[in-house]
């Protein structure tokens, strides 16, 4: 990092003074380090990068993008969910790939009041404050109604009646509260049911997001495509070692050089078809750019078709090519933060006579035209996939040109939720042990990928702690948005400083050939 760079940052209101000290102490050795063989003219290093939901905690994300970026760090593929998903969107809509985004972002989040969003009744987001600011406010509230019952139901004793009748009334009194409270839910009901199962329609932040990325000039999903998403000699990168066949004969070599530390552990039949399926790939000799491509991956839930659905690789199952031409990509970003109940499920009606979308349905599904559905409706992509680093996992792997890097939100209560338990912790009350089944299906698709490919959790993926705020406080203060932000910029200076690309190559070199059985599984973990 350059010196005016360094200063200049440094001059960063945003930033606490303990990432400044951070930030001083670790810039040197950050500096000198190599993170991807994919150089940009600049001098620009490339990786993959996912990020996982976590609502208002975005601010995490874009903090931890604000230290990538800084030093030099930029980003061929970006994928997310949820609030991940309104990253990966600005991400790929601002600016062109070599420049960085994040100060553009910062300030577009820093301008945002989250309590906007709320677009629902009145009453919703003054009990929805109420219940984020207040940590016992069903307890008060619980403590009250409970004072007003005894008051209530002690009233018919303590005052004398003349007539039987006065009496029969007196005994009435209590019955008042839940004569109200009746209505209330009916209401409540009511309005629920009309506002198609949400609290909040989500129209503002889709309009809010429509307006920021056409200030980015990017006005349909057709115009992003054509922006960011490149192939090979297009990207106009290149290889850190010549662009020649340099690649190709490193990764022989590196071959070679795993097969030599393994070989008592070597398949080695399995081990021979590899390698000469290497040396004869003219392919990767030729082109060290073979097969790269940049994206935006943006993960949503349809619980009409029932299927985890990436956008915009999966768009034609509901918007025909035509449409795409005219849609905001704000649509998808829509569709992934339909958190259930919270906000309305979004909802696209599907043009069954389009070629495009019947192509579509009969590529990804196998689905006859007569039988595609009508529409989409779409929840939180995180109801499925809260953390997509799956799609960037690539089992051919022939030698890694660029890393992976990936995180995740947390906070000090999942922190504690995730603690070892016992069985009879688990099963204390009904409330627990429902808990505890809900817990292990959320993401369950995340965590059986990362079971499997542990290698990610070793030398990818990075946790932000967001403390003690809630991923739903939609009324955030200026001062809890930057704590968020410098949780993450510090999360992203601790990752770079530790990250060896060297040892990533090579363990995963590992991986594919553990996929591939070329390593024994009798002689090597069978997880990644």
């Amino acid at each position: 990092m350059k010196t005016d760079i360094l200063t200049k940052i440094l001059e960063e209101d945003v930033l606490s003074n303990a990432s400044k000290e951070k930030l001083k102490a670790l810039h040197e050795n950050i500096s000198l380090k190599e993170f991807s063989d994919l150089l940009d003219h600049h001098g620009n290093q490339y990786v993959e990068f996912v990020q996982e939901g976590g609502g208002v905690w975005g601010s995490a994300l874009v903090g931890y993008l604000y230290g990538l970026e800084m030093f030099g760090i930029r980003f061929l593929k970006v994928a997310g969910t949820s609030a991940g998903a309104i990253n990966t969107m600005l991400i790929a809509a601002c600016k062109t790939k070599e420049e960085a985004k994040s100060e553009v972002i910062k300030d577009v989040l820093f301008n945002l009041n989250f309590a906007d969003f709320m677009d629902g009744k009145p009453y919703v987001r003054t009990t929805l404050h109420s219940m984020l600011n207040n940590k016992n406010f069903l307890k008060i509230n619980a403590v009250i109604l409970a004072v007003i019952m005894i008051i209530l139901v002690i009233i018919p004793f303590a005052t004398p009646s003349k007539t039987t009748l006065e009496a029969k009334l007196l005994f009435l009194i209590p019955l008042i509260p839940a004569i109200i409270a009746f209505f209330c839910l009916k209401k409540f009901y009511t309005d629920f049911k009309k506002q198609n199962s949400g609290l909040n329609p989500g129209d503002v932040l889709l309009h809010t997001m429509k307006d920021i990325l056409d200030g980015f000039g990017v006005k349909t999903v057709a115009n992003l495509n054509e922006k960011f998403i490149q192939k090979e000699y297009d990207l106009n990168l290149n290889y850190r070692y010549g662009n020649g066949h340099e690649y190709y004969t490193l990764a022989l070599a590196s071959i070679e050089k795993i097969k030599a530390a393994n070989l008592e552990h070597i398949d080695v039949t399995r081990y021979k078809i590899f390698y000469e399926s290497a040396v004869n790939n003219d392919y990767y000799k030729n082109n060290p750019f073979y097969q790269l491509k940049s994206e935006y991956i943006v993960i949503t839930t349809d619980i009409n078709a029932k299927i985890k659905v990436e956008l915009p690789t999966m768009a034609n199952l509901y918007w025909s090519e035509e449409e795409l031409k005219h849609v905001s990509p704000a649509e998808f970003v829509r569709t992934s933060i339909s958190v259930p109940f919270f906000f309305e499920p979004f909802q696209k009606r599907i043009d069954k006579d389009d070629n495009s979308v019947k192509y579509a349905w009969k590529f990804w599904m196998n689905t006859k035209p007569e039988d595609i559905y009508p529409a989409g409706v779409f929840i939180d992509g995180g109801s499925i996939s809260n953390f997509p680093i799956d799609l960037f996992h690539a089992s051919d792997v022939f030698y890694p040109r660029l890393p992976l890097f990936g995180i995740q939100l947390t906070s000090d209560s999942e922190i504690s939720a995730e603690k070892i338990k016992t069985s009879e912790q688990i099963m204390k009350t009904p409330f627990s042990y429902a808990g505890n089944i809900i817990g292990t299906l959320k993401g369950f698709n995340d965590k059986s990928f990362l079971t499997k490919h542990s290698f990610y959790q070793l030398f990818s993926i990075q946790t932000v702690n967001c403390g003690t705020s809630s991923w739903l406080n939609f009324f955030m203060k200026r001062e809890e948005k930057e704590d968020l932000f410098n949780r993450g910029f510090h999360a992203a200076l601790d990752f770079l400083n530790q990250f060896d690309w060297e040892k990533y190559k090579y363990e995963r070199m590992m991986l594919s050939m553990k996929e591939k059985k070329i390593l024994k599984e009798a002689d090597t973990p069978t997880v990644g």
